[in-house]
């Protein structure tokens, strides 16, 4: 909590010490939207920096978490000089405007994602013991699908019933092999897991002891399925983000240096 004051108080005073700047540099009879937008410019090379040092995880030039909240701060940072330069009113060109929409764009998803990266690995934390990162899921899956399988098979015998491999192949093998159910899981709901494990109960009244030592065994890697199915969702909605924030940052940095080089192109009088 003294981190989040300390950090908040920081930003602000830095908000105000340009605020004065600027206002100083205005009575002195030049424009101050050079001033300004000099230190806008700055700010959001500022904030890429911190997409490039990702890029470097076992750089010696301080922990990822430190770098990431430098870059939030300086982002609010950044939204209020936005404002001062803009002077809190829309945009008149065609340039300026794609300006604009590029700047909420980047703030809007930085917010979402701020929002996101705080919240949810808490969330599974508590709900999964087992962890896994988005990368080692699909592998995690197609273990998961061939551990059914061989369990499937077992059951595939001349004198054995077709219930199992039957229901397995009408019921569950699409669910193994691709993730299911994502709106499910973005509500947290359990249902459809409850529903295959009630057609499991079903099928386990109708077959001999043996299938029903198979279907409790399938009924573990369900269950241990639909977990690893939440984990993929969630953390895929974690990811989702970047595809819009990372891409809108890198436009904003093009269509400013357009800006400056369109500003001081009419400022020195070139037409």
């Amino acid at each position: 909590m003294f981190g989040v004051a300390r950090n908040t108080m920081v930003t602000l005073g830095a908000i105000v010490a340009v605020y004065w700047l600027i206002s100083f540099y205005g009575t002195a009879l030049r424009d101050p939207r050079f001033l300004d937008g000099w230190i806008l410019t700055a700010a959001m090379f500022g904030q890429l920096l911190f997409h490039v040092r990702k890029k470097f995880p076992a750089s010696p030039l301080g922990r990822v978490a430190i770098w990431l909240k430098m870059h939030i701060y300086l982002g609010y940072f950044v939204v209020a000089v936005f404002l001062l330069h803009t002077s809190f009113s829309f945009p008149e060109t065609t340039l300026e405007w794609a300006l604009w929409i590029m700047f909420a764009l980047v703030v809007v998803s930085g917010l979402v994602g701020q929002y996101l990266t705080s919240s949810i690995p808490g969330k599974l934390q508590q709900q999964h013991a087992e962890q896994m990162t988005f990368e080692q899921i699909p592998t995690a899956r197609l273990n998961l699908f061939r551990e059914v399988n061989a369990l499937v098979l077992e059951t595939v015998t001349p004198e054995g019933s077709s219930e199992v491999s039957d229901f397995y192949v009408n019921r569950l093998r699409g669910f193994f092999r691709r993730p299911q159910n994502l709106r499910a899981h973005l509500r947290g709901s359990r249902r459809p897991l409850e529903r295959i494990n009630g057609e499991i109960s079903d099928l386990e009244r109708r077959v001999n002891a043996p299938d029903r030592e198979t279907l409790s065994s399938i009924r573990k890697l369900v269950t241990a399925k639909y977990d690893l199915d939440h984990q993929y969702t969630v953390q895929g909605l974690l990811h989702s983000w970047l595809f819009v924030h990372v891409p809108a940052t890198y436009s904003l940095i093009v269509l400013s240096i357009l800006h400056v080089a369109v500003v001081y192109a009419y400022s020195s009088g070139v037409q």
